[in-house]
């Protein structure tokens, strides 16, 4: 089952790359984001990582 976004600033985009990989098993599509908190920080999110079907 496809796990929910995930949101990253610059500084943890790669780590989230690869979390999302080990979930989801599949490659995210990187979008911008906006008023979202980084799910590894408290800065701003810049990214959000998804499936294409979410």
């Amino acid at each position: 089952m496809l796990k929910r976004n995930k949101y990253c600033c610059e500084n943890h985009v790669d780590m989230a790359i690869d979390d999302f990989l080990l979930e989801n098993e599949t490659f995210p599509y990187l979008e911008k984001a906006e008023q979202c908190k980084c799910a590894y920080c408290d800065k701003n999110a810049e990214y959000v990582l998804k499936t294409e079907d979410l």
